[in-house]
C-alpha cells in the first residue's frame, strides 16, 4: 500500500465517518426537538430544513416540519452507509432513550438487515409488545409469511440455507414476560410467544425430514 492510501484509509476514512455519523446525530436531533417542541421549535425549523436538504430532497410546506425532518433523516440514512449499520442502530437507540416513537420507515429499514439488534434494543427499553410483534413477524418471515421485509431471501425448506432464530434473545423477552405471570397481557404475550415458537420447531422438523429423504 503507497502512501496516499495508507494516509486515506488512516485519516481520511475516519473523519468521514465521525462527519456522517455526527451528520445523522444531529439531524435525529432536530427530529426529536420537533417532536416535543413548541412553537419556538417550529418557527425556525423551516429555515434549517432549507439550509440542510439534500438537493434531491425538496421540502414543501404542504408537509409539516416534522414530517420533513423525518424524511432528512431517512435521506441521510440511505446516502451515508455504514459497516454493521452502526448509523441505523445509534439513531433507534437514540430515539429510544428520549421515549420517541419510532416511525414506520425507521423500524421497517432496520428489521430489513438486522432483526435481531432490533429486538435486542427493544428488550434494552423494555418494550415488550413491540418486541413480541417483531420477534412474531420475524418467525413468519422464516416460514415464508413475508420473508422480503425482512432480507431473507429464502424461507425455511429442505433445500434452502438454515434461517438461525436470535434464540437468546428470545429467551431473554419470555423471561421478561414470564416475571409478570400475574399480568394478564403479558401472559397472553408470553402464550403467543410460545405457541408461535412451537410452530416454528414443528416446521423445522419437518424440513428436516424432507432433507433426509432428499438426503437417501
Amino acid at each position: 500500500m503507497d502512501g496516499s492510501k495508507k494516509f486515506f484509509k488512516a485519516y481520511v476514512i475516519p473523519v468521514l465517518v465521525i462527519h456522517r455519523y455526527t451528520c445523522a446525530c444531529y439531524v435525529y436531533s432536530r427530529c426529536i426537538q420537533l417532536q416535543f417542541g413548541g412553537e419556538a421549535a417550529l418557527t425556525e425549523a423551516w429555515d434549517w430544513l432549507a439550509a440542510n436538504q439534500f438537493s434531491s430532497v425538496i421540502a414543501t410546506k404542504e408537509t409539516s416540519a416534522t414530517d420533513e425532518a423525518w424524511r432528512l433523516l431517512s435521506s441521510y440514512l440511505d446516502r451515508f452507509k455504514s459497516q454493521n449499520n452502526l448509523y441505523h442502530r445509534c439513531v433507534i437507540n437514540k430515539l429510544l432513550f428520549h421515549g420517541v416513537p419510532l416511525p414506520n420507515w425507521l423500524i421497517n429499514s432496520y428489521k430489513k438487515v438486522d432483526a435481531a439488534e432490533l429486538l435486542r434494543l427493544y428488550l434494552n427499553y423494555d418494550l415488550l409488545e413491540e418486541a413480541v410483534d417483531l420477534v412474531l413477524e420475524y418467525v413468519d418471515a422464516v416460514l415464508g409469511k413475508g420473508h422480503g421485509y425482512f432480507g431473507i431471501e429464502v424461507p425455511l425448506s429442505a433445500t434452502s440455507p438454515r434461517v438461525w432464530l436470535p434464540y437468546s434473545a428470545i429467551d431473554q423477552l419470555l423471561q421478561a414476560l414470564g416475571e409478570n405471570t400475574a399480568n394478564h397481557h403479558n401472559a397472553m404475550l408470553y402464550q403467543k410467544v410460545h405457541d408461535k415458537l412451537q410452530d416454528y420447531q414443528q416446521q423445522v422438523t419437518m424440513t428436516t425430514r424432507d432433507l433426509l429423504r432428499l438426503r437417501n
